[in-house]
């Protein structure tokens, strides 16, 4: 991969040699040129709206000279490298310059390009070994505030040692963002590799990111120092869910409404004990934007409109109107396109709910009605809605289906998933699979995946995974006996599958369940 080319920024006072570093070569440095200030003061404006890698820098000009710009610049902008350009008479200053951080001096009267070249090759090392150094460090430290986040979620208070690497001090003020990541798995896992780095580069660049993390597939948290408006911070955020919402579009194309990226702010937070509040928050406005999310990519502030539980009235009154409706199927479609989303957005039961009642319902009314049954891809997608408007595109989708029999699951596939469930703890394979039900491994890879929405790996993975949940939940078995009940022998291959699954390492979540 080429390497992305260094951002400079040149500051000096004399139009003639800001005008002779205008022509320098810097494509040849593996560097472009950003922007070019006067001053020190200018200097420092320009990084907060351009973030240069490397700023090239005189030492006496007016306004602010270059001690006092590379002091702020350490103080503000520490991942910035400076390079000096000083007269013979700056001596002592380059030195005060040299104590404070800047990288290299060069003299102006005599400067040559390959001093520069040489110059850019020690920050380009410098920066790679900084990056290197502090991803690694950021990397360690977003795991254990990974497991901190997984337990406030699961509404468990926090000791001392876990608030350590969140890093409140409670001297600031701070704004939690949730973002959420509406798209199907073809699309997120190509591209989370790309997110993942689009969000390390905000990182770096933006000093009011304090820390990103995820706590499960398709969501990210963002802790912000609050230094800018409520209207700046809504700003910021859209931007990020451009950038990721065109992420997840390069990875596969799709239609337009199955890709959307939504961004949650929280109110401020002034103290540590706040962050749980604010937490809960983010999680009313995920429940929300099954009724509200529908249009499109949003940033969301404040609260949502509440959610209702599902009442025995609730109840009644959606199985009287699907009732009513189920005359035929064209009934039944008009009312699923008209009155029931209309009543869903009316009543706004929580997403859950609602989506389990629209299951059973239709379940029953398949074997009422063409004595057809739901295949395993039918259920996982109306389950796996993640907006009213994709459970209304499932239902209809189902019942067209089984008008034109093309729902009717293949029994050599509910043979393999009976067969998968009954031998979960031993090794399985494609092939072992595929000999099980007397078909290639080929074919039975696309059979699996068109009846279930999930390969056959996918399947398998979260099975075991969500048994592993259960058996950690209720039984005082060690970690190493459920990995090899589960059929994961390999007790760091089962703590790698169960992080990423569930954002905890296992032996996390047996304590705080």
């Amino acid at each position: 991969m080429a390497e992305k080319p260094l951002n400079v920024l040149i500051v000096d006072d004399e139009v003639p040699l800001r005008q002779e570093l205008r022509l320098f070569p810097w494509e040849d440095c593996g560097a472009v040129l950003i922007g070019e200030a006067g001053n020190g003061e200018e200097a420092l404006q320009a990084c907060g709206v351009c973030m240069p890698d490397v700023v090239v820098t005189d030492i006496t000009m007016p306004i602010m000279d270059g001690i006092t710009l590379i002091r702020e610049l350490r103080k503000r902008y520490p991942a910035i490298q400076i390079i000096l350009l000083t007269c013979h008479s700056d001596f002592h200053y380059v030195q005060e310059a040299l104590r404070l951080g800047a990288l290299e001096y060069l003299l102006k009267v005599s400067m040559e390009e390959e001093e520069m070249k040489q110059a850019m090759i020690k920050v380009r090392e410098a920066i790679i070994k900084e990056r290197r150094s502090l991803d690694n460090e950021r990397s360690e430290r977003r795991l254990l505030q990974a497991a901190a986040f997984g337990k406030l979620l699961r509404g468990h208070a926090l000791n001392s040692d876990d608030w350590k690497p969140i890093e409140l001090d409670g001297a600031g003020t701070y704004r939690l963002a949730r973002l959420i990541l509406d798209a199907p798995n073809a699309s997120y896992i190509p591209a989370r590799q790309r997110i993942q780095q689009t969000l390390k580069d905000r990182e770096r660049s933006d000093p009011n990111w304090l820390t990103w993390l995820t706590t499960g597939e398709n969501e990210y948290f963002v802790l912000l120092a609050q230094q800018q408006s409520e209207a700046q911070a809504v700003a910021t955020l859209s931007g990020v869910v451009q950038a990721l919402e065109c992420c997840l579009k390069e990875c596969e194309e799709l239609p337009e409404h199955l890709v959307m990226v939504h961004a949650i702010i929280s109110e401020p937070i002034t103290r540590k004990e706040e962050l749980a509040y604010s937490l809960a928050h983010t999680t009313e406005w995920k429940d929300a934007l099954f009724y509200d999310g529908s249009s499109g990519s949003s940033v969301r502030i404040g609260r949502p409109l509440p959610l209702s539980e599902m009442t025995d009235k609730h109840a009644k009154e959606l199985n009287e109107m699907l009732r009513m409706a189920s005359r035929s199927s064209a009934y039944l479609k008009n009312c699923i396109q008209g009155d029931l989303p209309e009543w869903c957005s009316a009543i706004r039961i929580r997403p859950q709910q609602l989506k389990q009642r629209m299951l059973n319902w239709q379940m029953e009314w398949l074997k009422v009605h063409e004595g057809a049954e739901l295949d395993g891809r039918g259920i996982t997608q109306l389950m796996g809605a993640q907006t009213l408007g994709q459970m209304i595109a499932c239902l209809i989708h189902n019942i067209n289906e089984i008008e034109s029999g093309g729902s009717r699951s293949r029994i050599e596939i509910r043979s393999a998933i009976q067969w998968i469930q009954a031998n979960m703890q031993q090794p399985i394979s494609l092939p072992i699979l595929a000999e099980q039900v007397g078909l290639s491994p080929h074919y039975v890879s696309r059979l699996f995946r068109e009846q279930t929405g999930d390969t056959v790996n996918q399947y398998i993975t979260r099975l075991r995974m969500e048994k592993a949940v259960e058996l950690l939940k209720r039984t005082n078995k060690k970690v190493y006996e459920i990995a090899e009940e589960v059929g994961i022998p390999s007790y760091r291959y089962f703590t790698v599958t169960f992080r990423n699954w569930t954002g905890v390492s296992p032996t996390d979540y047996k304590r705080n369940p």
